[in-house]
């Protein structure tokens, strides 16, 4: 009884064998031409079984995951985003933010401007060029004319003379002030210099009885004469224990004639016959 049980058996699961593999139907009717029921072909039958069994099983398996991963998914999102009134209310809002913020003007240099914008910079910089060049050139000034009969009188020197007669040269200065001549040794430079004290040396030598002193240093040369080329050409003559090139050596240049006279006349009132 039992082994007919197994006969049948093993006939139905060769025939589902033979149809699995593409073999004829009719293979499976009988056991015998399938192997006889031997033991061999019965663990075949059982491991091919449980081979298709087991991929039947994890196919369905992995589906049931798969679908109720997606499902999941869904769920979730459809919880999570906004629904379409949702989105329309956010864009109606972003609408009116974006017509109360004040709008920004920009300005944009296209390809096809380019050509303009850079013939503009470069005239601009021409010009400019052009102007520092013409502003560097000094230009004619136009006189004015003078009256019919008059002539053109020649324009003061603005240098007195370090060469010449001497002599000549202070007797054509003008009439000396002797206070102007006073602020004149404070403003030029010379107080920084010249002592005005006996025996007092600073850079250079005292002002004390310069008057007397000047007219004994060089054989007919009077003191006014000499402390006028002293003044104009400082290096001329120079004092014993002192320098050349330690005066200024522009007074020439700095001085008018009337402030060199006015320099002389102190120096006559102010430091003559000088205990």
């Amino acid at each position: 009884m039992m082994s007919s049980i197994a006969s049948k058996l093993r006939a139905l699961v060769a025939t589902i064998v033979a149809m699995l593999i593409g073999a004829d139907v009719a293979l499976a009717a009988s056991p015998v031409q399938l192997g006889g029921g031997s033991a061999v072909f019965d663990n075949l039958i059982f491991v091919v079984i449980g081979g298709v069994l087991m991929a039947l099983l994890a196919s369905v398996a992995g589906g049931v995951v798969i679908a109720v991963l997606a499902n999941s998914v869904s769920r979730f999102f459809r919880r999570n985003l906004p629904t379409d009134e949702e989105m329309a209310e956010l864009r109606t809002e972003l609408r009116a933010v974006d017509q109360r913020r004040p709008r920004q003007i920009r300005f944009e240099i296209g390809p096809s401007a380019e050509p303009f914008v850079f013939s503009a910079i470069g005239f601009v910089a021409c010009l400019i060029i052009f102007s520092l060049a013409l502003s560097a050139v000094p230009q004619p000034v136009r006189g004015e004319s003078l009256p019919q009969g008059e002539e053109a009188k020649p324009a003061e020197s603005a240098a007195l003379p370090k060469e010449g007669d001497f002599g000549k040269i202070t007797d054509g200065l003008p009439v000396g002030d002797p206070e102007s001549g006073a602020k004149l040794f404070n403003t030029a430079g010379c107080v920084g210099c010249h002592s005005q004290k006996k025996g007092e040396r600073l850079v250079g030598p005292s002002f004390y009885n310069l008057w007397n002193t000047a007219q004994t240093r060089v054989p007919d040369m009077s003191a006014r004469e000499y402390l006028y080329q002293s003044i104009v050409d400082p290096n001329a003559y120079i004092v014993e224990g002192y320098q050349a090139g330690l005066m200024q050596q522009n007074y020439a240049a700095i001085l008018s004639p009337q402030q060199m006279a006015d320099i002389l006349a102190w120096i006559e009132v102010r430091h003559k016959d000088e205990p």
